[in-house]
């Protein structure tokens, strides 16, 4: 389900432009317009999945079908190689209630901070 208030709802039935690095029927990748690293990328479900309704121990559906596509992309890019930071912000870290993992990497010192 689509929340047309969404930017990254929009993103993913293009109707608002982004730069597609990886794309599938449900999932898509793109480049983050703000990069805090030489590769960030976005990937996110198409639907408008809110970040509370993955957010609990129920959620292991949606969480076992983003990871691989997670992990396909860091090796699309050839961070599995190089090295790579997973982020997923959430409680007021995020700026978008729509779920989605940052990827990053393309750097020898840990992007965004270390952890």
């Amino acid at each position: 389900m689509k929340d047309k208030d969404c930017l990254f709802c929009q993103i993913g039935a293009k109707e608002a432009p982004a730069e597609v690095v990886w794309e599938s029927g449900e999932f898509i990748a793109i480049k983050n317009k703000y990069p805090i690293a030489p590769v960030h990328v976005l990937i996110m479900p198409k639907d408008h999945v809110k970040k509370a309704d993955v957010a609990t121990s129920q959620s292991g559906m949606f969480w076992g079908k983003i990871m691989p596509v997670v992990f396909e992309v860091v090796a699309l890019l050839g961070l599995d190689k190089t090295g790579y930071k997973l982020v997923n912000n959430g409680a007021g870290y995020n700026h978008f209630e729509h779920e989605h993992i940052h990827v990053m990497g393309g750097t020898k010192t840990e992007p965004g901070g270390e952890t």
